[in-house]
């Protein structure tokens, strides 16, 4: 007599042969294992591997009687309620997790299909991300710089340490930068011991409210205002359009 459908119970989470020896267990009872092999065909060796198995999830106990072969009784079903749970909590874990992993997925997913991988970082935590970026590129990187408030040292802090990490990597630096009253992270006459190929434009001529860094296949952009938003744009085309635009700038500018 089958008490049960064996699909009932893979629902908490049981395999196939996990379902069958166990209520092979509740028709039979406290069984030797050969006795259980023989009623599910699953031949001896793996019989008793499944049991191991049940045995670990609870579902079964093990009964040694002096000089006679182990036998093997079933738990009460309601163990199964409690397995259900904890499969429960178990896939709204990985529910979890998945959804921090999403992202990064789809972004990968975009690269397969072409599409910008586009990502947003608040703060100064996310400007030493794009830092890192750039330091693991190891490229040449074109810069149209944007003015930074007045107050900001932390910022410009940041900006010289980095400038001083990409000279350790030999990492040249073409930047465009619009200059007026405010100032900037290295003074221009320290441009080609920081490996700076600098042009100047008056303020009044190019004031753009973000910095674009380009470098690799990868476009940032970081506005510098109050609060602190950088957007990568990972695309080989995206990044080729910034640099021909860059370069058109470039050679206009005396």
């Amino acid at each position: 007599m089958t008490l049960v459908d064996e699909k009932v119970l893979e629902s908490a989470g049981l395999t196939t042969e996990q379902a069958r020896v166990y209520l092979v267990l509740l028709e039979s009872g406290l069984s030797p294992a050969r006795h259980i092999a023989s009623k599910t065909n699953l031949g001896r060796a793996l019989t008793y591997k499944i049991l191991g198995q049940l045995l670990t999830l609870q579902l079964a106990e093990k009964k040694k009687f002096s000089g006679r072969a182990a036998l093997f009784a079933p738990n009460h079903p309601e163990r199964l309620k409690t397995l259900l749970e904890e499969r429960k909590k178990g896939l709204e874990q990985m529910g979890f997790v998945l959804q921090a992993a999403f992202g990064s997925l789809t972004s990968a997913f975009n690269l397969l299909k072409g599409k910008p991988n586009v990502q947003f970082f608040e703060g100064v935590e996310g400007l030493k991300k794009i830092y890192d970026d750039i330091l693991d590129t190891n490229q040449e990187i074109r810069v149209i710089s944007s003015p930074i408030e007045e107050g900001r040292k932390e910022i410009l802090h940041l900006i010289r340490e980095q400038i001083k990490k990409q000279v350790a990597l030999n990492i040249k630096t073409k930047a465009i930068t619009p200059l007026g009253k405010q100032e900037i992270a290295t003074p221009v006459t320290e441009d080609e011991k920081y490996l700076i190929t600098r042009k100047i434009v008056p303020k009044e001529e190019l004031h753009i409210p973000a910095q674009i860094i380009i470098f690799g296949d990868k476009v940032a952009i970081t506005n510098f205002r109050e609060t602190i938003i950088n957007v990568l744009i990972e695309s080989k085309y995206v990044a080729e359009t910034f640099r021909i635009m860059f370069e058109y700038m470039w050679n206009k500018t005396s």
